[in-house]
């Protein structure tokens, strides 16, 4: 009897673990199964393949058996059991091709890995090819995320299975990182969003971020398979991917199979998790015997046990303490301050203040004595709600207090952290401070000479750079939470450990693996290799607390240098409570001076936790001390009956603009007495305008907190908002916004002269094609044709010259002669036709509508080209621009994006849309105009070149082949998209490049070409030169007065709103005018005092001369924000704000100095980096 023979096909994924047996006579699975192998991938790996020999009469590694292995795991496992490893993708094709021909989509979602699978048939071969994309370094948009939120979110394994996509309400969350998602849903928890609304919105975040970026351009046609544990275990998953994608198909003309709902086009097949491990088994069919012979589980057994540490020791590092010694000396210095409170007796009076700081993840309050010390204090980990976390805390100290037969009489409350507004509103707080003063204030209370601190909390990282005890920089986590310390929590949660244990585990862990310093999601997925490679929790977790020092300094604040900040550091914030975290921290610091021959002084703060309510409670202190500030909160006995009511639902939506956002309303009940409303309403101090003051028995008992994106939010009546409005409407007049202001009139008609030829008067320009000497006269040509392009600028001459060739040759055919000119009826017929065509696109240019997309530097270009067009006899309306960049118009048309740039790059794509989709389907366009502009006219002087960023200027290109990929759009929906590659650094070349592009388009000569560009050029100068105009009279202004302006240090395109997020209107709103870099005046007159000294010293060689200071100055936009750095550095009225966006490689290297260029003239610098689509 023959031996029977096997075939196994084996997925060792990121998070679980897949396998299915073959017979390989009969072709049929005979045993499958699914796992989770809890990080353990080849400890699981190893029982699982041991259990098929158990399970599976005949499995054993003597040949019969043959492994076929795929997966994040794979190829270490199959080094010591035999196997041959396949390649994901390529396994996941051939499962699909055998069980699904009919599927020309796929799309698998993993635990920390996504793949999409395009199939479209080879136009040579006729089979179908098959199309990858997968993401490379980052684990957002898939399982894993799913995952951290739904630990967070605390939903059961078997309701989030159930959880529906459908009938809830979805809210903004950045699908792009893990870990800015979470920061989102962090944010919406707090407002009160139920725990399915959130989980809902992540299911859309995670879909719309893989069809925007993973698709690569591509359309998901059908049908659409959906493989991988979330989309086949998550109910709402598939919902949501069933929503999403009909609508793409309908917008895009895809033609369907018959079915009765297009979703029906989109499944989850049987078997879906097993797809990868039966495409590896499939793979194995076409191979040779000898391929893939299975070994037994022997060698990968001695792996586990041995071979695994003796990797490691070769890899890896040594522990987090050089040695015992060391340890122990460091346990000596920084053993935690055991805090004893204060202890009072019977018929105390405890007079005090309080601070609260409603944080991320935690929540602190203390109780502040008269003379600044603390009392007592409370620290407790989030419940998910401030209200209810405050309610508890204070609950804690008055108990505390009165427990022991005292009694407190608090004389002010202050707030800080995530919470601070909404708590001052509930409690009626004297003062709601910004973490970072709050820390520094806690920070210098307690010691002297500080010059940095360094505060890592759950979620945020702030660095505040000391001088003189005063504030002088600051740096915020903006675009990643990396070096967090709920990152270190949510690590030993995971390994079954408590957040306490963790110094004295890691302190044991003898080595450690070296993680690369970043994001908390790559380094997930590094956990993920090290335990695979076999390193222990203990050791994982001593590698995290060593990188964390790198992704505070050198990954988040980008501060290698760090001896140039000072010697004395204060280390804050919860996660300095945990000492492993401490000792990588002092070590780095210390590392980063003795290397310089220097020391430091590194500090943890005894109230390290709670720093942060110690500064709040200060501050309030200050006030009741300096200020003479009586407190007005409710009250200790009031805070046990705080009860309130959350609501976010259409019944909150705000009507008082067309954004119509969505709003929170929490109703919060303080059993008021009617007398003590009136009497706080009388003093203005119930929510002020948000709930119609003038009727106080409407606010007896209860007020209502309303939480908006804006001002006009916050209230719910139209006169209340009309007041608001009246307020911001005086604010804008007295402090002018220039962003704004450009960033509307830019887009204005320019009312240029009207330079277009007059049909009329246009000749038939007869040129060598319509008329040619003979052979004998060949030698005169060339005069003849400078003679003929003379006499065509005469439009009668050209007529008659034309009659006049057209007699001529009927002369000759009669007297039967060689002709004097060679037969040229037909050639002057096309004349004619050339005439006629040019007076019919001249005529055309009154009703030709032109599109173009509101992007990029066309927020400082586009004067030139509005005025070249309207010029040209284009009128203004027929100039059609896509809508401003909002939330709504990049989430529409994003979908078509094929790789992932700066954010103004690839929003360019969404305006593209709005134009084909939005304004053409309006009222249709002949033109859509996306100029490249590639070298721009410049006042800078000491500078390489005035080039445009290339991204920005092969935007263009992107955006034509996104939409030119799988079928011409622009051809489809009848219209023509033009390109222009244009240096406006030089007007006559600039000439020749346009003439170039629109001649045909247009019907133009070259001197009617000339003509509209010269005007173009003057628009463009006008334009500006009114915008400085109005700088000008803002700096007299400042001058005259005494007061501040704040110079945007931007990009053009940073005045868009949906670029800046609206940045520059909060500091309007602040009562600061607002500059930007192409209004500062460039006057001789008035720039050269500011930089005379500079030119005598020899420095520079005039007032626009920036080589003193930047070398590298190619890029003209970056080189103007260098210039404007050193103007406002020489102007005593001006503050630098710098504006820039994540991933803009040009500003990347002008970051410091910039910064050094404000900062070492005294002037203050701020700054919002690494801004994207996520407001």
């Amino acid at each position: 009897m023959a031996q029977k023979k096997f075939r196994i096909g084996f997925d060792l994924g990121s998070t679980t673990v897949k396998a299915v047996v073959f017979d390989e006579a009969t072709d049929e699975i005979i045993w499958k199964d699914y796992q989770r192998h809890d990080s353990k991938q080849a400890e699981r790996a190893c029982k699982m393949l041991q259990q098929i020999e158990r399970e599976v009469p005949g499995i054993c590694g003597d040949g019969s058996t043959r492994l076929f292995i795929t997966g994040s795991g794979g190829a270490n496992v199959g080094r010591w059991t035999g196997a041959k490893f396949v390649q994901e993708v390529n396994a996941v094709s051939l499962s699909v091709e055998k069980l699904h021909p009919e599927v020309n989509s796929v799309v698998e979602l993993g635990g920390q890995d996504a793949k999409i699978i395009v199939f479209k048939p080879d136009p040579e071969s006729g089979r179908k090819k098959k199309i990858p994309s997968m993401n490379d370094k980052c684990a957002g948009g898939t399982g894993a995320v799913i995952d951290k939120i739904n630990a967070k979110l605390k939903i059961p394994a078997d309701q989030l299975c159930q959880q529906a996509y459908h009938g809830h309400k979805l809210h903004p969350v950045a699908g792009k990182c893990g870990v800015f998602a979470e920061t989102d849903i962090n944010g919406l928890q707090k407002l009160g969003v139920p725990a399915d609304e959130l989980m809902a919105s992540l299911f859309e975040s995670i879909i719309q971020q893989n069809l925007a970026v993973l698709t690569r351009g591509h359309t998901l046609m059908p049908h659409v398979l959906l493989l991988g544990g979330p989309n086949t275990y998550i109910k709402g998953m598939v919902e949501c991917w069933k929503t999403n994608i009909p609508p793409i198909w309908a917008e895009r003309g895809v033609e369907l199979p018959p079915c009765d709902d297009p979703a029906d086009l989109i499944f989850v097949p049987d078997n879906a998790q097993y797809y990868a491990a039966i495409g590896a088994a499939e793979f194995g069919k076409d191979e040779d015997d000898s391929v893939g012979v299975y070994a037994g589980t022997e060698k990968l057994h001695w792996y586990l046990t041995e071979g695994r540490l003796i990797e490691k020791q070769k890899a890896g590092g040594k522990g987090l303490s050089k040695s015992p010694d060391d340890l122990r000396a460091f346990l000596d210095k920084y053993r935690p301050f055991k805090f004893k409170p204060i202890e009072f007796t019977g018929g105390d009076v405890v007079r005090a203040f309080i601070g609260i700081d409603g944080g991320s993840t935690s929540s602190k309050a203390v109780l502040l004595s008269e003379e600044g010390e603390v009392l007592k204090k409370v620290y407790q980990l989030s419940k998910g709600n401030p209200i209810v976390d405050t309610k508890e805390l204070l609950a804690d100290l008055q108990k505390q207090v009165e427990d022991a037969g005292a009694r407190l009489e608090i004389l002010g409350v202050g707030t800080t952290g995530y919470a601070k507004d909404i708590l001052k509103d509930v409690l009626r707080a004297d003062a709601a401070i910004v973490e970072t003063v709050a820390h520094c204030e806690s920070a210098l209370h307690f010691y002297d000479g500080v010059d940095v601190i360094c505060d890592v909390g759950g979620q945020d990282i702030k660095i505040i750079i000391l001088k003189n005890g005063k504030v002088k920089d600051f740096k915020l986590n903006t675009q990643c939470s990396a070096g967090n310390g709920y990152f270190l929590q949510s690590t030993a949660d995971g390994f079954g450990h408590s957040v306490y244990d963790y110094a004295d585990l890691a302190f044991g862990a003898q080595a450690m693996p070296s993680f690369g310093y970043g994001c908390a999601v790559f380094m997930q997925s590094d956990i993920v290799d090290f335990q695979r490679q076999g390193w222990a929790p203990e050791e994982i977790m001593a590698g995290l607390a060593n990188v964390l020092p790198k992704n505070i300094w050198l990954y988040v604040s980008q501060i290698p240098n760090l001896a140039k900040l000072g010697s004395k550091f204060v280390l804050q914030g919860g996660t300095q409570h945990n000492l492993a975290a401490v000792k990588s921290q002092v070590d780095f610091i210390q590392e980063r001076f003795t290397s310089k021959g220097l020391e430091a002084e590194v500090i943890v703060h005894k109230h390290c936790g709670e720093a942060g309510a110690i500064g709040a409670a200060l501050e309030v202190r200050r006030m009741y001390r300096e200020l003479d500030h009586r407190t007005q909160w409710i009250g200790m006995d009031k805070v046990p009956t705080i009860d309130f009511t959350q609501k976010r639902d259409e019944s909150t939506r705000c009507y008082f603009c067309k954004n119509k956002c969505l709003r929170t309303f929490i109703d919060v009940d303080l059993d008021m007495k009617t007398a003590e409303a009136e009497q706080r309403m009388a003093l203005g101090d119930l929510i002020q305008l948000r709930k119609k003051e003038e009727k106080p028995e409407e606010a007896i008992g209860t007020k209502r907190l309303i939480i908006a994106t804006c001002e006009k939010g916050e209230v719910e009546d139209i006169e209340s908002m009309r007041k608001i409005k009246k307020g911001l409407d005086k604010l804008k007049g007295e402090y002018p916004n220039l962003a704004a202001r450009a960033a509307k009139d830019i887009w204005k008609p320019q009312k240029p002269e009207l330079v277009a030829d007059k049909p009329e008067e246009i000749g038939m320009e007869l040129a060598p094609e319509h008329i040619e000497l003979p052979p004998r006269l060949a030698e005169h040509q060339d005069r003849f044709d400078g003679f003929l392009k003379r006499l065509n600028r005469n439009d009668k001459v050209a007529g008659f010259l034309g009659r006049a060739a057209a007699r001529a040759e009927s002369l000759a055919k009669r007297v039967g002669r060689e002709a004097l000119v060679k037969p040229v009826s037909e050639r002057a017929k096309q004349a004619v036709a050339s005439r006629q065509r040019r007076v019919e696109l001249i005529e055309r240019r009154q009703k030709l509508r032109i599109g173009i997309p509101r992007v990029l530097n066309q927020y400082s270009q586009n004067p030139f080209f509005s005025a070249y067009f309207e010029s040209l006899g284009v009128p203004y309306k027929n100039i059609v621009y896509s809508d401003f960049t909002s939330e709504e118009l990049y989430k529409e048309g994003a979908k078509r994006g094929a790789i992932d740039p700066c954010f103004p790059s690839k929003v360019t794509i969404a305006h593209m849309h709005n134009l084909l989709e939005v304004k053409h389907k309006r009222r249709a366009l002949d033109l859509i105009v996306f100029p490249q502009v590639d070298s721009m006219e410049s006042w800078i002087t000491g500078s390489v070149g005035h080039r445009a960023c290339p991204t920005v200027v092969g935007s263009a290109d992107m955006t034509k082949a996104a939409f030119t990929k799988e079928e011409d759009l622009f051809a489809k929906k009848g219209t023509k998209l033009i390109v222009p590659f244009v240096q406006m650094q030089e007007p006559k070349l600039c000439a020749r490049q346009m003439y170039t592009y629109f001649k045909d388009a247009l019907g133009l000569s070259p001197e009617e070409n000339e003509r509209a560009v010269e005007v173009a050029f003057q628009a463009q100068y006008r334009f500006f030169d009114n915008h400085r105009a109005d700088g000008r009279e803002i700096l007299r202004e400042l001058e005259r007065d005494g007061r501040i302006g704040v110079v945007l240090l931007a990009r053009p395109y940073h005045n868009d709103p949906g670029m800046n997020h609206e940045i520059p209107d909060e500091i309007q709103k602040l009562g600061y005018p607002v500059l930007t870099v192409q209004s500062l005046p460039i006057d001789e007159e008035l720039v050269r005092p500011m930089f005379q000294a500079d030119i005598d010293a020899g420095y520079i060689k005039d007032p626009y001369d920036i080589s003193d200071v930047w070398k590298n100055s190619y890029s003209e936009n970056t080189n103007q924000k260098v210039w404007a750095a050193k103007f406002i550095a020489r102007h005593p009225n001006l503050v630098a704000l710098e504006l820039s966006s994540f991933k803009c490689g040009h500003d990347a290297p002008i970051y410091t100095v910039i910064e050094e260029i404000v900062e070492n003239s005294g002037t203050p610098y701020f700054s919002f980096k690494d801004i994207d689509e996520n407001k």
